[in-house]
């Protein structure tokens, strides 16, 4: 799966940042976290549900806006 944060992030008005998105969440998202995965080319392997639900309620978005289907790697086949 693919994050599409950093670009959900961008296209705020005005662009939100990893630690707007942090206090915004009211304590739901950790600073560390969401810097993280806005930092990572958008690749995750595991999604917690709740941090899911909470980076919806914080952009105003669905999972549908914030997760795509990555091509599978090739590597090892």
């Amino acid at each position: 799966m693919r994050l599409r944060l950093p670009e959900l992030l961008k296209a705020q008005k005005p662009p939100l940042t990893p630690y707007a998105v942090a206090k915004a969440s009211g304590g739901r998202i950790s600073l560390s976290t969401i810097y993280r995965l806005s930092r990572r080319k958008g690749v995750v392997e595991s999604f917690d549900a709740e941090l899911l639900e909470a980076l919806c309620d914080v952009l105003g978005c669905t999972p549908g806006d914030l997760l795509e289907r990555a091509p599978k790697s090739r590597r090892g086949k």
